[in-house]
């Protein structure tokens, strides 16, 4: 069987990255595999189905086949023993001050949003529990489990309904996360993960896009507000430290894969260390000017108590008045919040373990939704927020978790250290967080407001995985210049011009749709419905505009132009031979000039 799964970087017999032979889905007994030739999905999914995210036409089939998979003798010694590496450790602290800046940051916002009701201890609470569970009893541990920004808006607003209708805060979450939770153990045990197909490369791309530019948003606001809330000087210095360690974490970034300074260990060395650099700098520098300047630090709880005096188990609390109407309001709260869920979750998996990443493990998906359901049910009766795999922090994990050989263009695969390792480290050291605050509270906030932007500029940087973000960079690109560009093997440079930019310009409406219901006021936690309704756009409205052709070659995963052969080597219906790169036609004066 053919290893999707792993590039082909290195000859087999020649390979010193090979640690063992790769999960092979069909050695799984027989029964387990489902035929599903005549089903729906099968007739109407754009692209083919991966072998991971079939049906096996039996209760928890997918579960138990990734169990059978990842939890034997050989991979479970695997996932520890490979993952004591110096990449190990440097993919752990990147992570976890990528994490735990964004974390506490929305924890703050959640804070002063509730009046308490929910603080930072929640929030590093629940992503150390959530992340260790999932670390340990999912078959795939590299998506990273957190509290996210849409998670704390649906957090917030429940807030406020509870407010207007009379009813008890921790109550109304024990109740949404049991039907969260319950919905995706569900959605688990049915194998009806496998319909995420139906959003292909062209909703990822726009997906992640958006969460990135949310990121930055993020961080940029963080760093202007501060104008409002505190003294000049203070701000302007939260706004040095933020830019600071922007311009640190990004220069050592491109460091390694554009420059000759150093040599190369020092250069990998330096990229994989830029951010806990970047961020003890920022530490020294706003000491050494503590007496000129007042400087705003992290503030983090002291104890293992709630943020609000109460107990830590709150419940259900079936015997109260307001239950039938609980269960009632909760149902339909739940229902956006699964939606968001199963696009954020399958997404965050879907992009972290993508074949050109070289993952040699496999890939798994229905172990890790019932995992995130588990905690879904259990967490919030708690008083913790709700949680699911993270974009962009997990396709980014799985990135700094991989060797490069980055004399090449772009960087080629040599090996990724996944290990289950590498994800519990970054959980223990929220937990430390909240048993040694003191340490993290030397930070800086606006170091948290840097590390923030640079997270989201780093998941939409041209020529990183995102094609969506390098169809826009073609936009100002003179089409004979496409070939010189670090993505110019892309399959769908075989096209005219004028059709990318059709397709990047879709693309492009659907992100603007994306932001636009961010203010709609309420309506603004209904955009996970939105995001859904691009997959009719995707599977009917495309195929009217595009040749199935077209379509293969601009929303296919692979992304590498095709060789050509004495099969194909006719010119197609389009003008173009498969194979080689399409000879553009002059441009009109209005492209001329953008380019």
């Amino acid at each position: 069987m053919t290893d999707i799964n792993r590039p082909e970087t290195i000859a087999e017999e020649e390979d010193p990255y090979k640690l063992l032979d790769p999960p092979d889905i069909s050695a799984v007994s027989p029964g387990d595999n489902f035929n599903a030739q005549s089903s729906w999905l099968e007739r109407n999914a754009p692209t083919a189905i991966p072998p991971a995210l079939l049906g096996t036409g039996t209760f928890a089939g997918g579960i138990l086949r990734e169990y059978k998979l990842r939890f034997t003798p050989s991979m479970l010694k695997s996932d520890f023993l490979d993952g004591f590496s110096l990449k190990t450790k440097s993919a752990s602290l990147f992570m976890f001050c990528a994490t735990m800046t964004s974390t506490v940051a929305l924890g703050e916002v959640a804070y002063r949003e509730t009046d308490a009701y929910v603080g930072i201890t929640e929030y590093l609470m629940l992503q150390g529990v959530s992340g260790v569970l999932h670390t340990l009893f999912s078959a795939c541990p590299m998506p990273i489990l957190r509290p996210t920004g849409p998670i704390t808006a649906f957090m917030i607003d429940l807030y406020k309904l509870t407010a207007d209708i009379g009813v008890d805060y921790y109550t109304l979450v024990s109740w949404v996360g049991m039907w969260v939770g319950s919905s995706l153990v569900l959605i688990a045990v049915f194998d009806l993960s496998r319909y995420i197909v139906l959003c292909t490369r062209f909703l990822h791309d726009i997906y992640a896009a958006f969460v990135c530019t949310i990121y930055i948003t993020d961080g940029i606001a963080g760093v202007v507000e501060r104008f409002d809330l505190v003294e000049w000087d203070q701000a302007f210095f939260a706004f040095f430290l933020a830019l600071f360690c922007l311009l640190f974490s990004l220069g050592f970034y491109y460091l390694d894969r554009m420059s000759t300074i150093f040599n190369q260990r020092w250069r990998h060395a330096l990229s994989d260390y830029a951010v806990p650099i970047a961020v003890a700098l920022c530490i020294w520098i706003s000491y050494s000017v503590k007496d000129q300047v007042q400087v705003e630090r992290i503030s983090l709880p002291r104890n293992f108590e709630p943020t609000y005096q109460r107990s830590w188990y709150q419940g259900l609390d079936l015997g109260g008045d307001d239950t039938a109407k609980l269960a009632l309001l909760s149902f339909v709260a739940a229902i956006p919040i699964t939606a968001l869920f199963y696009i954020d979750h399958l997404f965050s998996c879907i992009l972290a373990q993508k074949p050109e990443l070289g993952l040699q493990k496999g890939e798994y998906y229905h172990s890790s939704m019932l995992v995130t359901g588990i905690c879904n049910i259990i967490l919030p009766s708690f008083g913790l927020p709700f949680v699911t795999a993270s974009l962009p922090h997990s396709p980014q994990f799985t990135k700094a978790l991989t060797d490069y050989d980055k004399s090449q263009s772009p960087p080629k695969v040599l090996k990724v250290h996944e290990s289950r390792v590498a994800p519990l480290i970054v959980y223990i050291l929220c937990f430390l967080a909240l048993v040694f605050p003191s340490v993290l509270e030397h930070c800086p906030v606006g170091v948290v407001n840097g590390v923030l932007t640079f997270v989201g500029l780093q998941g939409i940087l041209p020529f990183t995985g995102n094609q969506f973000i390098d169809r826009v960079v073609l936009l100002f690109t003179h089409p004979e210049e496409f070939s010189t560009l670090p993505e110019s093997s892309s399959s769908y440079l075989q096209l005219p011009w004028y059709r990318i930019h059709l397709y990047t310009l879709v693309q492009i409406a659907c992100l603007a749709a994306c932001w636009g219901m961010r203010f709609t006021g309420p309506f603004a936690l209904a955009f996970p419905l939105v995001v859904v309704g691009f997959i009719p756009i995707r599977l009917y409205l495309l195929p009217k505009i595009f040749s199935p052709e077209e379509l293969e070659l601009l929303d296919s995963e692979g992304g590498e132009r095709k060789t050509s052969s004495s099969n194909d080597a006719d010119e197609d219906e389009k003008g173009m031979r498969k194979g080689q790169a399409y000879e553009h036609p002059p441009l009109p004066a209005w492209r001329s000039w953008l380019s």
